[in-house]
């Protein structure tokens, strides 16, 4: 071999070593940063190790770091969302994958609130059936809370419905019969039989929920009475709000109702 190609082999492998050691400095860097809580700093380390070394281990690190961050701490939803994707596309059979996905759709529907790309992607996670019970009954729950979100009423009740089918042992099940119950309340305005389904819901949940949480107790008992008043029960309506006045935490609407509730009972009367 030549001498210029010898000189030529080593010059590129200690270049190449020169710049796997300048990435792994600014990774370094990064981390401290990060433990320094100066995040802007640290995810724009991350940012350069992402972009000199886009699909190494290191790479792929930092970009995963960069993403955590920009979510949790810099408030950066879009810029964190587009990591998350990116790691996806980079490393979609990494163990970190499963985690990616459940960010992406926590972004999408809290944090963005773009309630039909959330929709869509917790119904491609459903399809995958690689997430356990749990997150599943998760995935059903803003599903529907989605739906009703975008005013699709009737799309909402359905997957209401099929979570409290589905994962009738889930902890969510106490929201899936609240939301529920407010969705036949809110199908009422167009179906009054609606009105009837909604009262079964919330005093099944008043039952349920009497010894074990008070708030959602309460709160089911103002739309059991609510939903009294819509179907001109207001005697009953008048006692039900009168019993939570002092509990519900917003007072002032209880007074309200009940003023509202003497004037149509003194009408009904005449």
């Amino acid at each position: 071999m030549s001498g210029w190609i010898i000189l030529l082999l080593v010059g590129m492998s200690w270049s190449g070593c020169t710049v796997q050691s300048s990435i792994s400095n600014h990774y370094l860097t990064a981390e401290k940063l990060w433990t320094e809580k100066n995040y802007p700093a640290a995810v724009s380390e991350f940012d350069f190790v992402v972009k000199e070394s886009p699909n190494s281990a290191i790479g792929l690190q930092s970009l995963w770091r960069a993403a955590m961050t920009r979510e949790l701490f810099l408030g950066q939803s879009e810029d964190a969302l587009r990591n998350f994707e990116l790691f996806l596309e980079r490393a979609g059979g990494s163990d970190l994958a499963p985690q990616a996905q459940l960010e992406i759709g926590e972004i999408l529907f809290s944090k963005l609130a773009q309630y039909p790309k959330a929709i869509e992607h917790y119904q491609r996670l459903l399809e995958q059936k690689k997430f356990s019970h749990d997150e599943e009954s998760k995935f059903v729950y803003r599903i529907a809370r989605g739906y009703f979100l975008t005013n699709q009423i009737r799309k909402a009740q359905e997957w209401y419905e099929r979570g409290l089918k589905n994962y009738g042992d889930s902890s969510l099940v106490p929201k899936f019969k609240y939301d529920l119950a407010n969705t036949w309340y809110a199908l009422g305005e167009t179906d009054k039989s609606a009105y009837a389904k909604a009262l079964k819901v919330f005093q099944e949940l008043g039952q349920s929920t009497k010894s074990t949480d008070h708030r959602l107790y309460v709160q089911s008992l103002f739309g059991e009475a609510a939903t009294l008043e819509e179907m001109d029960e207001f005697e009953k309506a008048y006692s039900l709000f009168s019993a939570i006045q002092a509990d519900y935490p917003a007072p002032n609407v209880i007074k309200v109702r009940m003023l509202r509730l003497s004037e149509r009972m003194k009408k009904k009367r005449k």
